[in-house]
């Protein structure tokens, strides 16, 4: 397995960190630069549901390339994408400008992710891959946490749309780790042979499956969650309360990030050593708890108390949800897999800002907070009830697996 401090481990697991750290700018950036241009809300909101439009798009063919052609040539393709759209935001002056960048920008976003959770499979075997994704989930979130705060200070002292420089200089950055120092983990054509063959006809078999359609509808709901409500409708809800500012906004999303990152590695624990149901169900449950806590905040008790349910929810979700698609994954068509798993993960990402922003529009803000809790609550019910888990329960690692298994 995938040592984290040997010379593979730590420039995978930089590039993880480096992504979120600007990344997290964008999200206090996107709607409030969006918002900026005088647009209705339901627009403000369209410019996350084209990014994801964007994601729905490539990813199945990401997903065929990566099999094809390798991981590294899709993650090197991906990073100049998404920083080079970037860099083109700084100097936007309309809208439509802005949304148009966004859509192909999504586009690289959709290469880089899909591309490193692939090589995360590729390292990883199912008794340790929840804390493979937890390690890599920790890196994100330290970014997460830093992030936000230099973006606001960036936004504060210079303007908003620095913050778009500031994230095409970190993909910069990403991009010379991954020429330098990524070797491609692509299973080579003679090991796999056969077993691409029986992948094709497979092809289609491998997603009409009682888990994966579970799954999906998992991955549709955190969309809604994570891209409806919190980067999407939360900065412009408490912005429109005139009670919060800009840097209180970014201090939120940072106290959400560094609840994500205190239950992360404890997170991937457990979903080895219990499976990936354990914290899956009760992650749902929290965010929905944190939806209904958020349509009623006006204070700053109440939304600092939501956001870190929203941390340790979605981060109890993400890891068990990450590691169980890449359970299902056949280990010759890793990269068609998940690319389909991240279009349907996309599909929410697209309908999710739109249905929440309309919402928001048409009933206020509290309707859409109160109807996407009850969305995340259903479906922890249909996963209790019906998802079966890929990591059995109490299932000790085999010999080989410890073996293998270099986690520190």
């Amino acid at each position: 397995m995938l040592n984290i401090l040997g010379p593979r481990g730590l420039p995978l697991f930089s590039t993880f960190f480096l992504w979120s750290f600007g990344t997290a700018g964008l999200h206090l950036a996107r709607p409030l630069f969006a918002a900026s241009f005088g647009v209705p809300l339901v627009l403000v909101t369209l410019v996350s549901s084209t990014a994801a439009v964007a994601h729905l798009v490539s990813g199945p063919l990401t997903g065929f390339a990566l099999d094809r052609w390798g991981r590294r040539p899709l993650l090197i393709l991906g990073l100049i994408v998404r920083g080079g759209t970037t860099g083109l935001e700084f100097f936007t002056d309309s809208y439509l400008q802005f949304l148009l960048l966004e859509f192909v920008g999504g586009m690289g976003v959709t290469m880089f992710i899909t591309g490193s959770t692939v090589i995360l499979a590729d390292l990883s075997v199912v008794e340790n891959r929840g804390r493979v994704v937890a390690v890599r989930s920790m890196a994100g979130r330290l970014g997460f946490v830093a992030g936000p705060f230099v973006a606001g200070a960036i936004a504060v002292v210079l303007e908003l749309r620095w913050v778009f420089l500031f994230n095409a200089a970190t993909k910069v950055m990403i991009l010379a780790i991954v020429v330098l120092l990524i070797r491609e983990t692509r299973p080579t054509p003679a090991a796999g042979e056969g077993a691409r063959a029986e992948g094709h006809r497979l092809a289609l078999s491998m997603f009409w499956t009682r888990a994966f359609v579970i799954i999906a509808l998992v991955s549709f709901s955190l969309q809604m969650m994570n891209v409806g409500i919190f980067q999407s409708l939360f900065p412009v809800y408490l912005r429109s309360t005139d009670v919060f500012s800009t840097s209180d906004i970014g201090s939120f999303i940072t106290i959400a990030a560094a609840a994500q990152l205190l239950v992360t590695l404890p997170n991937g624990y457990l979903v080895d050593l219990y499976g990936r149901k354990s914290t899956l169900v009760p992650g749902l449950v929290v965010l929905a708890g944190a939806c209904w806590l958020l349509a009623g905040a006006g204070d700053y008790g109440t939304v600092l108390v939501m956001v870190i349910a929203y941390g340790v929810g979605e981060a109890a979700c993400m890891g068990a949800a990450q590691a169980y698609a890449m359970d299902l994954a056949p280990e010759h068509r890793r990269g068609s897999f998940l690319g389909v798993w991240s279009l349907i993960s996309s599909v929410g990402g697209a309908v999710a800002p739109l249905l929440v922003g309309l919402l928001g529009q048409q009933l206020g803000f509290g309707s859409a907070f109160v109807g996407v809790g009850a969305v995340m609550a259903g479906v922890g019910a249909l996963m209790f009830l019906f998802g079966p888990d890929t990591r059995a329960r109490s299932r000790p690692p085999t010999i080989a697996a410890r073996g293998q298994e270099e986690v520190g």
